[in-house]
């Protein structure tokens, strides 16, 4: 309890010196990507006097004198000159790239721009880059609205997941370059799979809500539009490498060409990640790479990218049991062999997850005038691994074997070894094409994509291997899905103070599994779906620096391949409807940004999670019929003076299930009526205190709390993940010296307060688990850039 006051103290004296409200600049201004559109967070603006920075809409304000020049300058653009006069009230300034982007049109089309009536927050290089510590991606992206992250191992390193708005990371859309991360069958996102990504991500967006037309699955809690960085002019070169608790190391090696015969550049990195985990034997070995090829030719760009990465981590998720959670939360059974009076004598040492992700994507853009650029794009997925398990006491039937005849007994059952593998194929294209004028934007997309899933497991040992030999396979199935999209947006600027958005997609999907699963269970689905999925808002500019916005929006979308598996009475499970209406309000000075966003989401047959887990700890869903999910998002950045800024957010939210019907056994239900919904928080809160310290050093104190959620959907108080409030530290500089042009070193320090917690769990039939996250825990890393 002390150390609970100690860390809603400091929460409450960062909210009241948040609170401090200063004057306003007498110049203002708005800093945008002369390709984009974009505006430009973090642009340096300097007149003799005094230097500002752009906030986060792009905005800036300075005090100057008619006839004085202004240099405007950001990283990966050209300076740019501009002389104030005594009439000039606020100017637009549009930056010319160093070295014209490559592949921009396809994340452009997904990418909801400065005036899109929906909930969104981008962060941009330096963001990702301040947040980076060799964590997954989840882990960067938690401080922003509505969501939380996870780590089945404890520390942020391995399998690590977030939800967003309550909706897991199956709901929520993820692309790299406008291509689709999702995985096609579960519809989720495996961070594991691409570790240290965030070395090679210039900037994402993270759209809340249904948010725009996307690739791949569409979103039911939000989206990531993730864009690989861009080419640089210069050449450079990096290292990156790091350590802290738990014996966890980060190497990071990058380098570029810069640009080769006013044509070419080419772009690399290699890493490893490695940790031992703060649970029991949660540990990871995490490699990946990138490559990036650049052609530039006139109005003509081309990209090709491969990346990738390699993983191998001890199994931790199965989390922890409610009784061991107690008095030992690093215990993890993954692995656990028992003797026959079932207690543990040892565990096996390859109870591993094992699987390799590659990536292939080649985009070509074209500017075909002052209005008119179109792009297309290919990609290909490939993925293959498996995870090994040690199990005991298994019954013949369940894996094909006939029974060993002895003289005296009948032999049923063996302990053995086995691999459960995914051999898939994940392919496809998509083609945009966008105009912009003065007062209208207008995109028209189309993609195709499919997936080509094998399912299947392998003997690897066995006790009493009966007509089986190692390598033989006990269950095969294959799944093809196909889909498939059109779509058309516009943003119209109706006046100096209206404008409206409107978005229409046309989805089809056609899905179909069949062979045998594990326990030789014969599997056969099939289903074909077609969606349309509208979206239109208006907003409303209410002066320079502030705006409301509304907006209506559809999304459909098909259950997974869990959905279809674990199916009553063999039925196909039902697609879900989801209505979302979003209201907000925007503004912000160079002092001061905020926004305030109300949402309602209103679901038909939304598959919630039910608290149970399969065989790998993927969580079971099912259709419940009406359901809701509505809140109110604050978020702020104040300087209160020249060391000292903070940023916060909050979510305030209701999330309930209309009628909630209880199944009692096979045959008897009992209705509930309003129950809330599961693993959804009605309260998140962030907040980052940044003192810039001399030396040019920055220090972030960093609150955050999270509410209690109730791990079923019945509302049953026995079944709760407890509320949560931790506090993480992190201390950073650069500077630059004669043969390398920064030298950045960083220090995080986590859970300070070593608040005992748990970010995930799980319950059904009468059975709780918890995933614990780790006590105090550290980490360090310095770079070099050439």
């Amino acid at each position: 309890m002390h150390i609970i006051m100690k860390q809603f103290s400091m929460l409450g004296i960062l909210f009241l010196l948040s609170t401090v409200v200063y004057g306003q600049a007498s110049f203002r201004g708005k800093v945008l990507d002369d390709q984009s559109g974009e505006k430009i967070t973090f642009a340096v603006i300097k007149s003799t006097s005094e230097r500002v920075m752009t906030n986060n809409l792009g905005q800036f304000e300075i005090t100057v004198n008619p006839g004085e020049t202004l240099t405007i300058s950001a990283i990966g653009y050209e300076e740019q000159s501009v002389t104030t006069s005594s009439n000039m009230r606020e100017i637009v300034i549009r930056l010319i790239p160093a070295v014209e982007k490559l592949g921009t049109i396809e994340v452009l089309a997904l990418r909801a721009g400065e005036e899109t009536p929906i909930a969104k927050t981008n962060l941009d290089e330096k963001d990702i880059e301040s947040q980076d510590f060799a964590k997954d991606m989840p882990y960067i992206l938690e401080n922003t609205p509505s969501v939380v992250s996870t780590s089945d191992g404890g520390t942020g390193v391995g399998y690590t997941g977030l939800r967003i708005r309550g909706s897991d990371q199956s709901r929520i859309n993820v692309t790299i370059n406008g291509v689709p991360v999702n995985d096609a069958e579960s519809q989720g996102v495996f961070w594991v799979n691409t570790p240290d990504l965030a070395s090679s991500v210039s900037q994402l967006q993270i759209q809340r809500g249904v948010g725009t037309s996307t690739n791949g699955g569409g979103a039911f809690g939000g989206s990531i539009n993730m864009e690989t960085k861009s080419l640089s002019k210069e050449a450079y070169g990096s290292l990156n490498v790091g350590g802290g608790s738990f014996n966890t190391q980060r190497y990071t090696l990058a380098f570029g060409t810069g640009l080769i015969n006013g044509h070419w550049t080419l772009d690399a990195r290699a890493s490893r990640i490695k940790s031992d985990g703060w649970v029991e034997r949660a540990s990871s070995d995490l490699k990946s790479y990138y490559l990036a090829l650049g052609y530039i030719q006139g109005n003509t760009t081309v990209k090709a990218l491969v990346f990738g990465g390699r993983e191998r981590t001890y199994q931790a998720w199965y989390g922890t049991d409610s009784a061991n959670y107690a008095v030992n939360p690093r215990f993890n059974y993954a692995g656990a062999i028992y003797d026959d009076n079932g207690d543990i004598v040892d565990y096996y040492d390859d109870q591993v997850d094992n699987y390799g992700q590659d990536y292939y994507q080649l985009h070509v853009n074209h500017k075909f005038n002052d209005n008119w650029s179109g792009g297309v794009s290919g990609f290909y997925t490939r993925g293959k691994g498996y995870y090994e398990e040690y199990q005991q006491g298994q019954a013949f039937a369940d894996y094909g074997m006939n029974p060993i005849y002895t003289a005296t007994d009948t032999i049923n059952t063996t302990d053995l070894t086995r691999r459960l593998w995914l051999d898939n194929h994940y392919y496809g294209a998509m083609a945009n094409l966008r105009g912009e004028w003065e007062n209208l934007t207008l995109t028209i997309g189309a993609a195709w994509n499919q997936y080509d899933g094998d399912h299947y497991g392998t003997f690897l040992w066995a006790e009493y291997a009966s007509n089986r030999k190692p390598g033989d396979r006990f269950y095969d199935n294959n799944s093809i899905k196909t889909a498939w999209n059109v779509y058309g947006k516009a943003e119209y600027r109706i006046n100096n103070k209206w404008g409206a958005y409107l978005d229409l997609q046309v989805r089809g999907v056609d899905y179909s599994g069949a062979g045998l699963e594990e326990e030789q269970t014969p599997i056969s689905f099939s289903d074909n779906l077609t969606f349309f999925n509208p979206k239109a808002g208006v907003t409303y500019t209410v002066n320079d620096h502030s705006r409301l916005y509304l907006s209506y929006a559809m999304a459909n979308r098909e259950p997974n391949r869990k959905d279809y598996l674990f199916a009553p009475n063999n039925e196909n499970p039902r697609p879900e409807q989801l209505q979302d209406i979003e209201v907000g309000y925007e503004g912000g000075t160079e002092l001061v940004q905020w926004s305030i966003n109300g949402y309602y989401m209103h679901y038909t047959d939304q598959l919630v999670l039910t608290g149970a887990l399969d065989n790998v700890g993927t969580p079971i869903r099912k259709n419940v019929g009406t359901s809701y999910r509505q809140g109110i998002e604050v978020s702020s950045k104040w300087k209160i003076n020249e060391p000292l800024t903070i940023s916060q957010n909050f979510t305030f939210s209701n999330n309930r299930n209309v009628n909630y019907i209880q199944s009692i056994g096979d045959t008897t239900t009992q209705n509930l009526g309003s129950t809330p919904i599961s693993y959804s928080p009605q309260i998140i809160a962030n907040i980052t205190a940044t003192l810039h310290l001399p030396l040019n050093l920055d220090l972030d104190i960093i609150p955050r709390y999270v509410s209690k959620q109730y791990l079923t959907n019945e509302g049953d108080e026995r079944y709760v993940l407890p509320e949560y409030f931790i506090t993480d530290l992190r201390l950073s500089g650069s500077w630059s010296f004669d043969g390398v042009s920064r030298l950045r070193a960083y220090a995080m320090a986590s859970n300070v307060f070593s608040e005992e917690y748990a970010s995930n769990g799980y319950a059904s039939g009468g059975y709780m688990g918890f995933y614990p996250q780790a006590p105090i825990n550290y980490m360090f890393g310095i770079e070099l850039s050439f």
